[in-house]
């Protein structure tokens, strides 16, 4: 009570109204169809295509590694998850430290815009060991497309 008429509030009070944000943006093995997708399958409740702002890079190790910019369009899906703690317990531990959770926006076919968490190149030094790929789709890069 005496904090509160001193103008202070307590841990975790805030004045913005705070959205859980349950969606993920995968751009490669996490990809319908591709390898890694039974891992989280059972959280997915909804995917679509989607697009972010960035570059792509197939790393010496056989999977894609994302770097968020300006420049560049990757092509992936936006996934709705269910069980958030779980998903990202196992998604954590699948990504490795290679990789960081992080807020990026995303475009869907219609033009809208959402946020959704990403896994990100950790660092722009492990982008440098990789290859870029040009059109920015692990699918297609797969197929020989680019």
């Amino acid at each position: 009570m005496a904090e509160e008429r001193r103008g202070r509030k307590g841990a975790g009070w805030s004045t913005a109204v705070q959205a859980i944000v349950n969606r993920l943006f995968v751009y490669g093995t996490l990809r319908a169809g591709q390898a890694a997708r039974s891992l989280i399958a059972d959280h997915v409740v909804s995917a679509e295509p989607a697009t972010a702002r960035g570059r792509m890079f197939a790393l010496p190790d056989g999977y894609p590694g994302f770097m968020p910019g300006p420049d560049g369009r990757v092509v992936g899906e936006l996934m709705t998850l269910s069980d958030l703690a779980a998903a990202f317990a196992l998604l954590d531990a699948y990504e490795g430290e290679e990789f960081q959770r992080a807020l990026q926006e995303v475009e869907l076919g219609d033009g809208r815009v959402l946020w959704a968490w990403c896994y990100v190149l950790a660092s722009p030094e492990l982008a440098e060991e990789g290859e870029p790929i040009p059109g920015g789709d692990w699918d297609a890069h797969l197929r020989g497309g680019n």
